[in-house]
């Protein structure tokens, strides 16, 4: 385990002594803390370090998800180089002083009491305990109204028509 930025991570693989936490922390930057692992292989003696996510993060594609260590290693690595692995741990916050922690238990044990309905004092309140009303139909707008009383309108003189016709041919 080694500790680099506030950031605990753990060791999962370390091929032919790739791993020197010296180099490591010379070579670490910032921009590492985003990703879930860490690979640093080594090539002409320098230490290169590339992050990956977790196999289910929003932002893990083909590339940067841990999935593809194999890929990246076999493509993009020295054949047969020293490498390691690296896995964040997770971060357990515990509150800073005495304090934040009896607030936070207190809001706990609070959450966990079941919560009694509060009974309205004025008629203003009275509104907020009625039955909810059945959703009404959207109201249809002007020109649908219109475009749909026109097509009846058509419909019906089509059907007269048809009417017409079929009355004269039968008699």
């Amino acid at each position: 385990m080694i500790q680099i930025s506030g950031k605990t991570y753990e060791v999962l693989q370390d091929y032919r002594n790739g791993w020197n936490p010296e180099a490591f922390r010379d070579r670490y930057s910032d921009v590492l803390e985003r990703y879930d692992y860490i690979i640093g292989d080594w090539g002409y003696n320098q230490l290169r370090l590339k992050g990956f996510y977790r196999e289910n993060h929003p932002k893990a594609n083909k590339d940067t998800s841990i999935t593809g260590m194999v890929d990246y290693i076999n493509e993009y690595c020295n054949f047969g180089c020293a490498y390691f692995v690296l896995h964040k741990q997770k971060e357990q916050k515990e509150p800073k002083d005495s304090k934040e922690k009896e607030f936070k238990e207190a809001k706990e044990s609070k959450e966990s009491q079941p919560k009694e309905p509060k009974e309205p004092k004025d008629p203003k309140e009275l509104k907020e305990f009625k039955e909810p009303k059945e959703p009404k139909e959207p109201k249809e707008s002007k020109e649908h109204k219109e475009h749909k009383e026109s097509r009846e309108r058509k419909f019906s003189k089509e059907n007269k028509t048809k009417e017409e016709a079929t009355a004269k041919s039968g008699s």
